[in-house]
């Protein structure tokens, strides 16, 4: 993978990230998905230039993107792109969203992406290679206990007053312990901040691989440890994540793992 290979990955990515600041100052009209889910013109415009950007860097590469996916994973080499991370955000007028590029090879996922316009600043990891930001190189966090740690969550799309979906001790058991507690909305820059060590650890249940493959990548590049939820490892399948800096990881897996007891001892 040369270097120019690289920096027209981040040029293709940052200027997706100009397509959502023009619909920003703009105006954009916005539609319903599933659940409480939202999209714009922008995800849509977003995701059209980056697939024919990002295939005519790679020729004969294949896309996966959130606004298309049909539910079958391509034969490598293939790029997973979410065009938008954070629309709910970004309808909102919250300013944390970003662009999402992961490519995958036939050994997992080889490059990782991901560009925040609002503050300008980009991502990316090369397997093997390390972690960066604006070019510079980044680490996970050097918190050793919980208590040293802000750590992230997020909420799925899919709750309901009568079935939130994802399990709330867990959240209930690192408020009682960590820092601080932080819940942004945009799966892919917590995977980010959590590399560059401003969150010590992530984790989120109800995921898809547009979510988490770019971020994956930059945080174990960066230093840090990822696993699916609850999982022993993770895969482009796994249905969510969690990872953190090494010197809390025992402690930030015991926590989302210890279940809820009846009695005295709950």
């Amino acid at each position: 993978m040369t270097q120019r290979f690289v920096d027209r990955v981040v040029e293709s990515t940052e200027k997706a990230g100009l397509i959502l600041m023009k619909y920003r100052e703009n105006g954009f009209t916005i539609n319903s998905k599933k659940g409480m889910e939202l999209v714009t013109e922008a995800d849509i415009e977003s995701e059209e230039f980056l697939r024919k950007t990002l295939t005519e860097i790679l020729p004969g590469s294949s896309f996966l993107g959130e606004e298309s996916w049909d539910g079958l994973f391509p034969s490598a080499p293939y790029w997973v792109v979410d065009p938008l991370d954070g629309t709910n955000n970004y309808a909102m007028g919250i300013p944390f969203f970003c662009v999402s590029v992961a490519l995958i090879d036939e050994e997992g996922i080889c490059l990782g992406c991901i560009h925040d316009p609002v503050h300008s600043e980009t991502f990316i990891a090369l397997r093997g290679g390390g972690a960066f930001l604006n070019g510079n190189p980044i680490n996970v966090s050097a918190a050793e206990t919980l208590r040293d740690a802000v750590v992230a969550t997020g909420f799925p799309y899919t709750r309901t007053p009568d079935n939130l979906t994802f399990d709330i001790d867990v959240l209930y058991r690192f408020m009682g312990q960590v820092r601080g507690m932080r819940r942004c909305g945009s799966a892919a820059l917590d995977l980010a901040y959590t590399a560059a060590g401003r969150y010590g650890g992530f984790w989120e249940e109800n995921l898809k691989p547009w979510d988490m493959a770019a971020g994956v990548l930059i945080v174990k590049e960066a230093g840090g440890v990822v696993t699916g939820f609850r999982e022993e490892g993770w895969s482009l399948k796994s249905q969510g994540v969690q990872c953190s800096a090494p010197g809390i990881w025992a402690d930030f897996c015991h926590t989302i793992e210890k279940r809820p007891r009846t009695g005295e001892d709950a």
